[in-house]
């Protein structure tokens, strides 16, 4: 069915679901979080003593064919996580609506 655009359901619904989605964010990173366990050093130390590494998560982005490697502290994992989903969820819905586009172009 084609609304009187000529958009499809498909593209009309995920450019309504970007909109919205970019309404509501706060921020958009893109990266994977990797879950980082390392020892710190200090002999005295439980990572040293017990072998229990500290934990914490870092964001990994490939930049200009290297990888970047972003530290991200306690109190900010929760947002951050966030953001890469919103980024993940972004792409999807271009890649959708590029994909609609495809599909015009196709009956041209």
């Amino acid at each position: 069915m084609k609304h009187r655009k000529g958009l499809s359901e498909a593209d009309r619904r995920a450019r309504n679901q970007l909109h919205q989605l970019l309404e509501r964010a706060d921020g958009l990173v893109h990266g994977s979080l990797i879950r980082m366990a390392r020892r710190c050093g200090n002999p005295s130390c439980r990572c040293a003593l017990k072998d229990q590494k500290h934990e914490s998560w870092s964001l990994g982005v490939s930049q200009k064919g290297r990888t970047r490697m972003k530290h991200i502290p306690r109190q900010q994992e929760e947002r951050v996580q966030r953001w890469v989903r919103d980024y993940q969820q972004a792409r999807a819905l271009l890649e959708t609506i590029s994909t609609e586009a495809w599909k015009q172009l196709q009956k041209a």
